[in-house]
């Protein structure tokens, strides 16, 4: 029964009437590629999208006018051997947005999705060998693909930060797979960021298609770090003379590669300087005045470079003190970044029946008595800024990547309590308005109404509501 566990996302009917129905974007929407053998007789992927203009030599994404891929011209490059990569597959299809939102609140960062179609009837690829920037999930959903995964190359593209360029069959020729297999319908690959890998049908009559799961891209303790390190460096500068303080005179005269001081007895010394070293003591046991000289010379540059690394530790180390003092403030930064790129809420007809898309039947208003929580697990956060309340969301969010800006709702600072008691009741439990930790029932009525009307609230009123008092 497995095969037909991943029924129902994605088809190609449905991809054909996708590209019939909506206006695809190349480079936007979708791409067509091809990893085929070039007049010169070496294999790369050849991308086949109409590439986008710019208008008034701008940079900004506003500023590029992509061209509308044609129905016709997709499907007659597919029949030919083709791919068709959609790059945005959730913006249309309300299961794959689903399971996309989900998996966001399970693993808690930003989850994406490509789907790829290709063609059978041969031996059909769309990319050239590869690593990418994330973990990938990989679901075959029709048809047939054989996947060759291959470990990191090296230590230093073991956990990348950025995708790999694609890779020649010169340079996979000699490397071991680590996984040969062939995918079939209801089948799942996982593939850690860094390993390389490529894919091709495997069965002459039968297309393939997969929905490529992504989760992790630049979530790492290294973009963590990213955004509090500068901070702690311009907190401590305010804070401290030391930091704000010249750089000693004249200091690049000792300092340097060109002034480090090489142990030439060393196993990690170049052979040549070694073998100089030896014969030096050969040629003369006893120093005589230059020699001695230059002996000076090397220890007191010496005690000046170390000297100089010794200050460095010590203000490296006040800048790393005020950062660790910014662990909490930079989980709200990253935090903030993860509302603004995530999916909005994917809301079942039952939740939809608790929240303000359903005021027509409930009526919408928060009485001291109506049962509230949060709609959605993780869907929202609470910061402190400038003295303010600010609660971040993703109900507004498009299913497009970063298409709609962040609109946070501002409260004063005692409202805190009441807010962060309602944004951590999430199902299956619920916390009366009455119940809020604040000193007037209007205003807890109002926060509540407020995360409602947002869309963000969902409320059930058990018992007649308690009209002894009336906000707005």
């Amino acid at each position: 029964l497995y095969r037909s566990r991943l029924d129902g996302f994605l088809t190609k009917a449905k991809i054909e009437r996708l590209i019939s129905n909506h206006s695809m974007m190349y480079g936007k929407d979708l791409n067509v590629t091809n990893f085929c053998t070039t007049e010169y007789g070496e294999k790369r992927r050849i991308t086949l999208d109409q590439l986008p203009t710019t208008m008034d030599d701008g940079t900004s994404e506003e500023d590029v006018e992509y061209i509308p891929a044609e129905s016709q011209d997709v499907w007659q490059n597919f029949d030919s051997g083709c791919t068709v990569r959609l790059l945005c597959p959730q913006k249309h299809n309300d299961d794959i947005h689903a399971l996309l939102s989900n998996l966001e609140y399970e693993f808690g960062c930003m989850v994406g999705s490509n789907a790829y179609l290709t063609p059978g009837g041969a031996i059909n690829q769309g990319f050239a060998p590869h690593y990418d920037d994330i973990e990938a999930f990989i679901l075959q959903l029709e048809g047939y693909k054989r996947w060759l995964v291959y470990p990191p190359m090296n230590k230093n593209e073991t956990l990348p930060r950025e995708s790999s360029r694609d890779f020649t069959e010169e340079e996979m020729k000699d490397i071991e797979p680590v996984i040969d297999i062939e995918l079939g319908p209801g089948d799942i690959l996982y593939m850690p960021r860094g390993w390389v890998h490529q894919a091709n049908t495997c069965r002459a009559k039968h297309h393939s298609l997969h929905l490529t799961i992504s989760a992790w891209q630049h979530w790492s303790w290294a973009d963590y770090l990213e955004i509090i390190m500068p901070e702690a460096l311009e907190a401590a500068t305010a804070k401290t003379t030391s930091l704000r303080s010249g750089l000693p005179r004249n200091f690049l005269s000792y300092m340097g590669t060109m002034h480090e001081q090489i142990d030439l007895n060393s196993k990690d010394a170049p052979e040549g300087l070694r073998q100089l070293a030896q014969n030096t003591d050969d040629d003369a046991n006893d120093e005589d005045g230059d020699n001695r000289r230059e002996a000076l010379e090397k220890r007191r540059v010496l005690k000046l470079q170390e000297a100089f690394k010794a200050d460095a530790k010590k203000k490296i180390m006040r800048v790393c003190k005020e950062a660790l003092s910014m662990v909490t403030a930079g989980c709200d930064q990253i935090a903030k970044q993860y509302l603004s790129d995530r999916q909005p809420p994917a809301f079942t007809p039952q939740d939809c029946e608790l929240t303000s898309e359903n005021r027509a039947e409930n009526g919408g208003k928060i009485w001291p008595n109506t049962m509230v929580r949060l709609a959605k697990p993780g869907i929202a956060h609470l910061v402190i800024e400038d003295d303010k309340a600010v609660l971040y969301h993703s109900a507004d969010n498009s299913r497009v990547y970063r298409e709609q800006p962040l609109s946070p709702l501002e409260f004063e600072i005692d409202d805190a309590p009441a807010l962060e008691s309602l944004l951590t009741t999430v199902e299956p439990h619920w916390i009366c308005v009455q119940d809020l930790i604040h000193g007037d029932i209007e205003d807890k009525m109002e926060i509540a109404q407020s995360l409602y009307d947002e869309g963000i609230l969902a409320m059930f009123q058990g018992e007649k509501p308690d009209m002894t008092v009336q906000t707005g």
